[in-house]
């Protein structure tokens, strides 16, 4: 089957595999099973001036956002990367979260058709990443391959199809053949504003299968009193937050934190740290390697992440296969993976108190019970590994 991906966030092998690697987890996956992948990723450029900012706060912009800061245009390129075949095309718009130009999607259009047309590849599938500007370009590739079968993801960036495509969205929607969602909660959110969908999925990510643990290394015999927080640290994800929770169910200060990531919240962080005298119980750990955040899991008892706008949040999924029991936002990305109570627990997001009284619960539990969680949680993981996910997306993908 040949596949045609487009999206305006895909990693940079060239730059430290820089960007989020969601969409070429996919890729690759569907490259194994033999079917023939060809990737646009478009990257967006802009006027001089944003470039000559970049540089200078490109510190400050990338801590506030978690986004990755560009200080130079790109100039694109092609390549091969997992026997994924990589087009990178720039694309100018004016402003940040603005519309691309249409004299540039239209240019970028006919690159695509080239480019397929040199490489003897008519796609059997057409399907975007991100609204903008893929839902213009893919039913603009219909017109094309007419036969294709077109579908676009969203991540919960639903704002966008108001402030990119206004009014003209509904004529766009009536021409995608399918609607992938990131969430349930993100296609509760979409039907609410335009009407139930005749043909939608959800399309979740996976770990690697190596990613899961063979042999549960946690017993949960003692209370929880190791935790971790893996994600940037920036407002929305409330990381912060986590510590008043840890100080309000322990008194006495019995408890260890591990933070992985960076961000504009650590300076919080620490200010939480020095305020409650927890220069031993919390751990600031920068970044680490997917692999070597293995380890981290395997001594944690607890992940928790309580973020607000998360469209799915992967890494639950890997403190999961891990066997760390994990609290994440309730009506946020996870809803539908995570089963309050049964392999995980659900929180609202930002709410400290909640988070208390939910670790209170836990900690209220037999270790069997613990335990019980714990092994739910590994197996949802084993259903959810690349390949499986990868299968399940494709299988959406293809109309019955």
């Amino acid at each position: 089957m040949n596949i045609l991906l487009l999206s305006t966030i895909y990693p940079l092998p060239s730059k430290g595999n820089r960007g989020t690697s969601v969409c070429h987890y996919f890729a690759k996956e569907w490259v194994k099973e033999g079917h023939n992948v060809r990737v646009v990723h478009y990257q967006a450029v802009y006027p001089f001036f944003f470039y000559w900012a970049a540089r200078v706060a490109q510190n400050l912009i990338a801590t506030k956002t978690g986004a990755v800061v560009y200080t130079k245009r790109d100039r694109g390129a092609q390549y091969e990367w997992d026997g994924v075949q990589v087009l990178r095309i720039p694309l100018f718009k004016l402003i940040p979260h603005g519309k691309f130009l249409s004299i540039a999607i239209n240019k970028s259009i006919k690159e695509i058709i080239k480019n397929n047309a040199e490489n003897s590849f008519i796609p059997d599938i057409v399907v975007g990443h991100f609204p903008n500007p893929q839902i213009a370009v893919v039913a603009r590739l219909k017109r094309v391959y007419s036969s294709a079968t077109t579908a676009i993801v969203i991540h919960g960036d639903l704002d966008q199809l108001k402030s990119i495509y206004g009014e003209g969205f509904k004529d766009f929607y009536r021409k995608i053949d399918l609607w992938g969602f990131r969430s349930k909660k993100v296609r509760e959110d979409f039907e609410k504003k335009y009407g139930k969908l005749r043909h939608s999925f959800i399309c979740y990510s996976g770990v690697p299968a190596n990613y899961i643990t063979e042999s549960n290394t946690h017993s949960f015999k003692n209370p929880l009193n190791k935790f971790i927080y893996v994600g940037e640290m920036i407002k929305r994800k409330y990381p912060a937050e986590i510590i008043e929770a840890l100080v309000n169910v322990y008194e006495d200060k019995n408890f260890r934190i591990d933070y992985v990531g960076n961000g504009r919240e650590l300076e919080t962080i620490k200010l939480k740290m020095e305020k409650y005298l927890l220069q031993k119980q919390v751990v600031i750990c920068g970044r680490i390697p997917r692999d070597e955040i293995k380890a981290k899991y395997d001594n944690a008892d607890c992940m928790i992440m309580i973020s607000r706008g998360e469209a799915y949040g992967l890494v639950y999924l890997e403190a999961m296969a891990r066997g760390c029991i994990t609290i994440a936002s309730r009506g946020e990305g996870f809803d539908g993976v995570i089963e309050d109570g049964v392999n995980g627990f659900l929180c609202e997001a930002g709410n400290t108190q909640e988070l208390a009284n939910i670790i209170r619960k836990i900690n209220a539990l037999t270790s069997e019970e613990r335990l019980a969680i714990s092994e739910k949680a590994i197996e949802t993981s084993r259903r959810l590994t690349d390949k499986n996910a990868a299968d399940l997306y494709l299988n959406n993908l293809i109309i019955k």
